[in-house]
């Protein structure tokens, strides 16, 4: 093959690809470096916006999620047929929520993996036999495309389904969700956003940081308390 034959890679192609691969690395460590400095004062940092939700609720009536400024969302996904996975991902969300019992404005949201499966009256039948009757539970199905699209979009929560071959039981058909998240919104936030996540580590290594959001909740309840300065005329 003569040099001629060789297609001439423009020099401007290069240049280009390499300008947005560096700006795609500067966006990365500028998000990190934000990230590293909000959590070095123990502030939780604004990880993502979080739409308002309208569904069904376990009780039979439709509920409206994250459109109360001031109120804390622990958010957990399961699905309620399987017992077994559904209360290890209940129990966390009990635990984490005793270890700040003086704050009052919460709200503790289970959203159903399989809502075709988990309907009002399944959803009922659990919270009940389970101990979570307080007006803090809010147990949600409707729509299976439309709330697995938005646990999807918004909390990066896909749902897994098991193969057949790794189901132990009849009802093991998804693998759990090891993440629990912090929703909130301020007073000063126009729309709610996601404060926390919270992991549940398996394996030797893995993260576990439930006990941050004891830290993260009372950060965010003092920020309120906190009186604007006011300007010396």
């Amino acid at each position: 093959m003569n040099d001629s034959d060789t297609p001439k890679v423009n020099p401007w192609t290069v240049w280009v690809l390499i300008f947005i691969m560096l700006s795609g690395i500067l966006v990365y460590y500028s998000w990190l470096k934000t990230v590293h400095r909000q959590y070095g004062d123990g502030k939780p940092p604004l990880l993502r916006p979080v739409d308002r939700f309208r569904a069904d609720g376990h009780n039979g009536k439709p509920v409206e999620l994250f459109d109360t400024k001031n109120r804390f969302y622990l958010v957990g996904y399961f699905y309620a047929g399987d017992e077994k996975e559904a209360l290890a991902v209940c129990e966390r969300m009990k635990k984490m929520r005793e270890t700040f019992p003086e704050v009052t404005n919460v709200s503790l949201v289970g959203f159903s993996m399989a809502p075709e499966l988990d309907n009002a009256e399944k959803l009922s039948k659990f919270a009940n036999e389970n101990g979570y009757t307080s007006e803090e539970w809010i147990f949600v199905t409707g729509d299976r495309d439309r709330i697995r699209t938005y646990m999807n979009k918004f909390f990066r929560y896909p749902g897994h389904q098991k193969p057949d071959e790794y189901r132990e039981t009849e009802t093991d058909l998804y693998a759990r969700e090891l993440r629990i998240s912090l929703v909130f919104q301020s007073d000063d936030d126009e729309e709610a956003f996601i404060r926390g996540v919270y992991w549940e580590g398996i394996r030797k290594g893995e993260v576990k940081n439930d006990s941050n959001v004891k830290g993260d909740v009372m950060y965010l309840v003092n920020q309120k308390k906190v009186e604007p300065k006011k300007e010396i005329e």
